[in-house]
C-alpha cells in the first residue's frame, strides 16, 4: 500500500463512507491506534457526523447489527479476518475510545491548528489568557471608524481619502466612500494579501509611487483608446475616399459593420459589445459587407478585398489585446486608491487586537506558516502534542493554499514512517473538485486537481483512485449527468483551447475526468429528468402554472410531497410561488423560512404601510410601496412593476 491514497470522486460515490471504513480498519488492527490518527474535515457539523458514524459503526460491528453489515463486510474482506474477530476488536476499540475521548481526534482544520497555536503560545509571544476573535468584519469596521475619527488636517490618510473621493466624483460615483473602504478592507484577512503585505507596504511608502503609477496607468488606457480609434478613422477615410458613406452604404447601414468601427471609439470595445454575427460574417466574406441590391455592391466588394478586409482583421486582433489592457487599467484604478489604505487598516486592527488581548482566527494559518517554514517542522507539531502516524482529510477540495502548506509538512512526516501493509491505508485524502464551494475563504480546488504535483520527489508514494459507483441517485439521473457533464466539460475544454487558455482547459479536463458514474448493481431503470427553459426570473402566471402542473405530475406518480423540494435561484422568488399556491392550491402544504416571514406577507406589509400613512399622510415612500403591492397582488401586474 502506498503512503498516501487520494480518492477523487463525484457526489454520492461513498467518499465519506470510505474514510470511515479506513479509520475503523486501523482501529480493528490496533484498538489503541486512535491516539495516532488525525481525521480532519471543514465544518463542526461534518465533524460531529463523522464522530457519530465511527462510534455507531464500531458499536454496530461489535454487536453485529444489520445496519453495520456493509462496514462489517468491507472490513473483514479487506483485513481477511472473521466477523467474530472484527466484533471483538471493535468492542475493545470502542471501549478505549470512550475512556480516552480526548484522544479521539476528529476535528475541523481550524480547531486543529488552534490547538497547535495554543501549545506554541510561548514561541509566538502570545499570552496564556489569549481570546480568539471570530468576527473579522466587526474588528475591521471598528478599526476604520477609529481611523476616520482620528483624522487631522495634516494627516496623510486624510489626503488619501480626499483623493479617493475626488476620483469617485470624477467617475460619477458618490462622495461617501466609507462603505466601499470597509468592504475592500476585508482583504487584509485574505491569505493572498498576508503573503504580500510586507512587500506591498514597502512599495506604497515610496515617495510619489502612486502618482507615478497612476499616471502610467492612465497613459496605457489613453494609448489603448487612441490605438482603436485609429482603426475607426482609417475605416472612415478609406470609405469616404472611395465615394461611399460609412453610415449608409453598407449592409444594415448604421447597424451593420460600421457600428463595429463606431464602438472602437467608445469606452467599451469589449467582446460583449463588438463581437456579433455581423462581425463574424464580415470577417469571412466580402459579400457580407453589402446587399445584393445595393448600387455600390461592386465598389464595396472591391474595396473590401483591397483594404477593408485586412483592416477589419487587424482591428479585431488588436482590439482583443487593447481591451485586456484597457479593462485591466480600469479595474486597477478602481481599487488603487483603496489599496494604500490597507496598511493603515491592518495596523489599526493589530492595535485593537493587542489592546483587547485578542487573536483573530483568520490569522492562525499564516502565523503558523511563517513559523513552520523556517523551523524544524516535526518538532513544532510534537511540541503541540501531535504524535501522529495517520492523517485523513475529508472535503480536501476546500483546503486553502496556506492550510495545505501547514498540513503538507505534517503529512510528509507521517508518510516518511508509514507501514507497508497492503490491507490498510496509511494516509488518506478524499474530495471532489467539482464540489469546491469555499473559494470565498481561499479554498483552492487546484490542490486536489494536481495532487501528485504537490509531492514532486515522492510521486510514486501517492495513489490516486476514483470511486465510480453512485449510491445516492437513481439510474436515469446518473445517465443524464454522465451525458450532460461529459459534453459540457468537453465544450469548455475545446473553447479554452480556441481562445488560448490551454492550461485552464487542461485543468477543466482533469477536474471532470471522473464525472462518469455507474449505478448500483441490480438498480432498476428509475428516476426522471426534464429540462424546460422558463421565460425569465420574474415569475409570471405561465411559469407558476407550469410549476403547479409539475407538482401535480409528481403527486400522480405516487411520490409523497415530504420527499419533494423546490429550489430557487433567488430568495425573492419564494414568496411569489408560496402566495400563488396559498391562493390557488390550499390543499398543498409548504415549508419555507423565506415564504412565511412577516416581511414577505403582502397582507402584513399592506397593514403596516396603511398604519404608517395614517400617522404620516405625506410619507411618499409608504404611498409608493403601497401602490406597488396593490399592482402586484390586486391588479396582478407583477411583471410591469420594477
Amino acid at each position: 500500500m502506498k503512503q498516501l491514497t487520494v480518492y477523487k470522486a463525484s457526489a454520492g460515490s461513498g467518499k465519506t463512507f470510505t474514510l470511515a471504513v479506513e479509520y475503523i480498519k486501523l482501529l480493528i488492527k490496533n484498538p489503541m491506534s486512535f491516539k495516532n490518527i488525525l481525521a480532519v474535515t471543514f465544518t463542526n457539523k461534518a465533524t460531529e457526523e463523522m464522530k457519530m458514524r465511527i462510534l455507531s459503526q464500531l458499536y454496530g460491528i461489535w454487536k453485529m447489527l444489520p445496519d453495520s453489515h456493509l462496514y462489517m463486510k468491507e472490513i473483514t474482506e479487506k483485513l481477511n479476518i472473521s466477523e467474530e474477530q472484527a466484533s471483538r476488536q471493535a468492542g475493545i476499540a470502542l471501549n478505549s475510545l470512550v475512556h480516552n475521548y480526548n484522544y479521539f481526534r476528529v476535528e475541523t482544520i481550524d480547531s486543529f491548528f488552534q490547538s497547535v497555536l495554543r501549545n506554541l503560545a510561548r514561541e509566538l509571544d502570545l499570552t496564556a489568557n489569549l481570546k480568539i476573535g471570530l468576527n473579522d468584519s466587526q474588528v475591521e469596521e471598528e478599526a476604520i471608524d477609529q481611523l476616520i475619527d482620528s483624522l487631522t488636517t495634516t494627516s496623510q490618510l486624510l489626503q488619501w481619502l480626499i483623493n479617493y473621493i475626488f476620483t469617485n466624483i470624477d467617475e460619477n460615483k458618490g462622495w461617501n466612500v466609507i462603505g466601499q473602504i470597509k468592504s475592500f478592507g476585508k482583504n487584509i484577512f485574505q491569505d493572498y494579501y498576508k503573503s504580500i503585505s510586507d512587500n506591498l507596504n514597502k512599495i506604497i511608502t515610496e515617495n510619489n509611487f502612486f502618482d507615478i503609477y497612476i499616471k502610467e496607468l492612465k497613459e496605457i488606457r489613453s494609448n489603448a483608446k487612441k490605438s482603436m480609434a485609429a482603426y475607426a478613422d482609417r475605416f472612415i477615410n478609406e470609405t469616404t475616399k472611395a465615394g461611399l458613406d460609412p453610415n449608409t452604404s453598407f449592409a444594415s447601414k448604421g447597424k451593420g459593420i460600421c457600428s463595429y468601427f463606431k464602438k472602437l471609439k467608445t469606452d467599451d470595445f469589449s467582446d460583449d459589445k463588438c463581437v456579433n454575427n455581423t462581425l463574424k460574417k464580415c470577417l469571412d466574406s466580402a459579400e457580407s459587407w453589402t446587399t445584393k441590391t445595393s448600387p455600390d455592391r461592386n465598389t464595396i466588394i472591391s474595396l473590401v478585398n483591397e483594404s477593408l478586409m485586412k483592416l477589419l482583421h487587424e482591428a479585431e486582433t488588436e482590439r482583443s489585446k487593447q481591451w485586456k489592457l484597457y479593462a485591466t487599467v480600469e479595474v486597477t484604478l478602481k481599487h488603487l486608491s483603496k489599496l494604500r489604505l490597507l496598511n493603515k487598516i491592518e495596523s489599526k486592527v493589530r492595535e485593537l487586537n493587542e489592546d483587547a488581548n485578542r487573536f483573530l482566527l483568520s490569522d492562525t494559518q499564516y502565523l503558523l506558516h511563517s513559523l513552520i517554514k523556517d523551523n524544524d517542522s516535526p518538532f513544532i507539531f510534537e511540541k503541540a502534542g501531535c504524535q501522529l502516524e495517520h492523517i485523513m482529510i475529508d472535503e480536501f477540495q476546500d483546503t486553502s493554499s496556506v492550510q495545505w502548506q501547514n498540513f503538507k509538512v505534517l503529512l510528509k512526516e507521517c508518510m516518511s514512517h508509514g507501514s507497508n501493509d497492503n490491507d490498510t491505508v496509511n494516509n488518506l485524502i478524499v474530495g471532489d473538485v467539482k464540489q469546491s464551494i469555499y473559494r470565498w475563504r481561499a479554498g483552492d480546488w487546484r490542490l486536489l486537481n494536481n495532487i501528485k504535483e504537490q509531492f514532486p520527489s515522492s510521486k510514486e508514494q501517492v495513489d490516486v483512485c476514483s470511486l465510480q459507483t453512485n449510491y445516492r441517485s437513481e439510474k436515469n439521473i446518473i445517465d443524464f449527468n454522465n451525458a450532460f457533464f461529459t459534453l459540457a466539460a468537453q465544450y469548455e475544454y475545446t473553447r479554452g483551447q480556441e481562445i488560448g487558455l490551454d492550461s485552464s482547459a487542461n485543468e477543466i479536463k482533469t477536474a471532470y475526468g471522473d464525472v462518469k458514474q455507474n449505478a448500483r448493481q441490480g438498480k432498476a431503470q428509475a428516476g426522471y429528468v426534464r429540462l424546460t427553459l422558463l421565460p425569465n426570473e420574474n415569475y409570471n402566471d405561465t411559469t407558476l402554472e407550469y410549476i403547479e402542473s409539475s407538482i401535480d405530475e409528481i403527486i400522480q406518480s405516487g411520490m409523497p410531497l415530504n420527499k419533494t423540494a423546490i429550489l430557487f435561484r433567488y430568495n425573492k422568488l419564494i414568496p411569489i410561488v408560496a402566495d400563488y399556491f396559498m391562493e390557488k392550491r390550499p390543499d398543498l402544504t409548504f415549508i419555507s423560512d423565506e415564504a412565511f416571514r412577516l416581511d414577505a406577507s403582502s397582507a402584513v406589509n399592506t397593514i403596516m404601510l396603511a398604519l404608517q400613512l395614517l400617522v404620516h399622510p405625506d410619507d411618499i415612500m409608504s404611498k409608493a410601496n403601497l401602490a406597488v403591492i396593490y399592482q402586484n397582488t390586486i391588479l396582478k401586474k407583477r411583471s410591469e412593476c420594477k
